[in-house]
């Protein structure tokens, strides 16, 4: 009995691409030949947006699929299982050989047990990993069940004063948003992280990477996933979320997903779950080899040893900027303390305000303040402050705050009629 075919013959019979999609990368759990027809079957869905048949797998693989009378569901936890067994006993078998007493050593015995443990705990991380190109399943069958050129100077946000002073964010760069609850850091970081990855695929340069890998501590991917929908069509967010569209902006949606499909990025999505680790996020970057990471909720990244919440952060910022920026440029979100709203008026909001850690504006090659000025602009746009440069650069300057257009980017004049209230 082939569990791997079986597990396939299956997707098949339920007829959902977005069924398969949602198991992410798992061709660890296939054996050697089970792994053919699976790769084939996943080029092909990728290639034509749809499943082949068992036939087709059969003709291009020469291996037949097995059939089988149960949800494909079911037999994945079987290949979970199993995978989960066999990395256990090999574990297990090298730790014993180590314990031998022709050749004992119990240090590397732990190591080794610790590996394979390790090992299963990244590839459960995993499953958390969500393509945003493939959000069209997802993110309709959700809406429906509520019914019935790229960057050439490095990472780049949108923002042409941003963009402009700082040159483009490369390796080794870190740029910090920080700002109290509520005050739209993930609405920032969404823009900045689709701003690229969507320019990229207008196919001013094709041959650019603008992948993006976004990190959600705070959130689950169908949220992202509905967010950055309706940045991509330029429909209201709350009326995707809700179920609520006029047919126009259905339509929108609906083309703007469709559209996606052929992008030539991926634009990762990670359900932090609360409880991933900075090794973790490494791994899935080391793995995934994204052009720019996205961390939003950074302080809530736990640590493996460190249980205070404000030596955890210092010691995660380090971590990340010396071991996930030399790999791409990141950004994380972070929190003012309430220092910063005990402000008097006319005094500014430094980098003193950053709560949990000094360390966030130290190792930061940028920090951004995002602001909710006490004024009639608030409704329609917000302030950003650039607190620090990699080279001294100062500034500030005023997006849009459009939820009914989805859209973020720099205001450069003011309209009357922008400021009034409707």
């Amino acid at each position: 009995m082939s569990i791997g075919k079986m597990f396939m013959s299956a997707l098949i019979a339920e007829g959902s691409v977005a069924a398969l999609l949602q198991y992410g990368d798992i061709d660890h759990l296939f054996k050697a030949s089970e792994l053919e027809p699976y790769q084939f079957l996943r080029g092909f869905v990728k290639q034509f947006q749809a499943l082949p048949s068992a036939e087709t797998i059969e003709a291009h693989t020469g291996q037949a699929l097995v059939e089988g009378s149960e949800p494909a569901a079911y037999y994945y936890a079987l290949l979970e299982a199993r995978h989960i067994e066999a990395t256990l006993k090999q574990g297990m078998k090298k730790a014993s050989d180590l314990l031998q007493p022709e050749a004992k050593d119990p240090a590397k015995a732990l190591d080794e047990l610790t590996q394979a443990v390790s090992e299963l705990a990244r590839l459960k991380t995993s499953k958390m990993v969500v393509d945003f190109r493939d959000a069209y399943g997802p993110v309709m069958v959700d809406y429906a069940n509520k019914w019935n050129k790229p960057d050439e100077m490095g990472l780049r946000f949108g923002w042409p004063t941003l963009d402009e002073a700082s040159g483009g964010l490369s390796k080794g760069d870190l740029i910090s948003f920080v700002g109290r609850p509520a005050a739209g850091k993930t609405w920032q970081m969404l823009y900045g992280a689709h701003y690229g990855w969507a320019k990229a695929a207008a196919h001013v340069d094709p041959e650019a990477d603008q992948s993006r890998l976004f990190v959600s501590m705070e959130m689950a991917i169908l949220p992202i996933e509905q967010r950055l929908a309706a940045m991509q069509a330029h429909v209201p967010a709350k009326d995707v979320k809700h179920g609520g569209l006029v047919t126009k902006n259905l339509n929108k949606l609906k083309h703007g997903l469709t559209e996606i499909q052929g992008y030539g990025a991926p634009f990762w999505i990670v359900d932090g779950n609360l409880a991933a680790t900075v090794e973790e996020i490494w791994m899935l970057v080391r793995q995934l080899k994204p052009a720019a990471v996205f961390i939003d909720g950074a302080y809530l990244i736990k640590h493996p040893t460190e249980r205070d919440r404000y030596r955890r952060v210092a010691e995660n910022v380090e971590l990340i900027k010396q071991e996930i920026a030399p790999l791409a440029p990141v950004a994380c979100s972070w929190q003012f303390a309430k220092s910063a709203t005990k402000k008097k008026k006319g005094d500014k909001v430094t980098g003193d305000d950053i709560g949990y850690s000094d360390a966030i504006y130290q190792v930061s090659s940028l920090v951004l303040g995002l602001f909710e000025e006490d004024s009639v602009e608030t409704l329609k746009q917000r302030k950003v402050e650039i607190l620090k440069g990699r080279s001294g650069e100062v500034g500030s300057f005023r997006t849009r705050w459009n939820f009914d257009q989805m859209l973020f980017d720099e205001i450069f004049t003011e309209e009357v009629e922008e400021l009034q209230f409707v």
